[in-house]
């Protein structure tokens, strides 16, 4: 809100991002208290925004639903297998997961990490996931806990890029089934990777 010529102009802003931590999805309730019963988190629902996501100036993104998860033209074609995840949209970036899982239960950590710095899908800058950032799309709702669209993944465990703290030759891993973040040694090449990345939106609605 501000003056302008004498006027007060109200100005638009963009929907609420990042105070609250986002739903974990699960929705069944084991007892009073419990996160089934309080679903505590923002959004609706673990596939579905409070609110489609807005420029800082208030104007509209290539996201004019309440979707959670498009594909990089705002739909869902996924022609170019990126899923940006608007859940992490800030007013000018959001984070995009490449859903091809990689190095297929093949793949140990310092592999992992090296080759998610390539091209995918045509974008380059890409990365691993961190622990917290993988954790992000894990659906606590399904025993496969990224076997949902646009992910449909199938049942395997992925690596992240953060070191266990207390055992530094190990690092944190994710298994689809469960959704558990595990420590295991990075020389094991029994797992698999998902490459992330961070895209940049302009109030043009380019996306780099």
């Amino acid at each position: 809100m501000y003056g302008y010529g004498g006027k007060l102009v109200i100005q638009a802003s963009a929907a609420p991002v990042g105070a609250t931590l986002m739903k974990t999805g699960q929705t069944t309730s084991y007892r009073t208290g419990d996160d089934g019963d309080l679903e505590a988190g923002r959004a609706t629902d673990f596939l579905t925004l409070d609110a489609a996501p807005l420029h800082n100036d208030g104007s509209a993104t290539l996201n004019t639903t309440t979707e959670r998860f498009t594909d990089t033209l705002g739909g869902s074609t996924y022609a170019d297998d990126w899923v940006l995840d608007w859940s992490t949209w800030n007013g000018s970036t959001l984070l995009g997961y490449y859903r091809v899982v990689q190095g297929v239960g093949a793949t140990n950590w310092n592999t992992a990490i090296d080759n998610s710095l390539g091209t995918f899908g045509g974008y380059s800058g890409c990365r691993l996931p961190n622990l917290m950032e993988l954790l992000n799309i894990v659906d606590y709702g399904l025993s496969l806990t990224t076997g949902y669209a646009p992910f449909n993944h199938i049942s395997t465990a992925y690596w992240t890029s953060t070191t266990a703290p207390n055992a530094t030759t190990t690092a944190f891993r994710v298994a689809s089934t469960g959704g558990t973040p595990v420590t295991t040694a990075k020389t094991d090449a029994t797992r698999s990777y998902m490459p992330i990345r961070t895209f940049s939106l302009s109030t043009l609605n380019v996306l780099s």
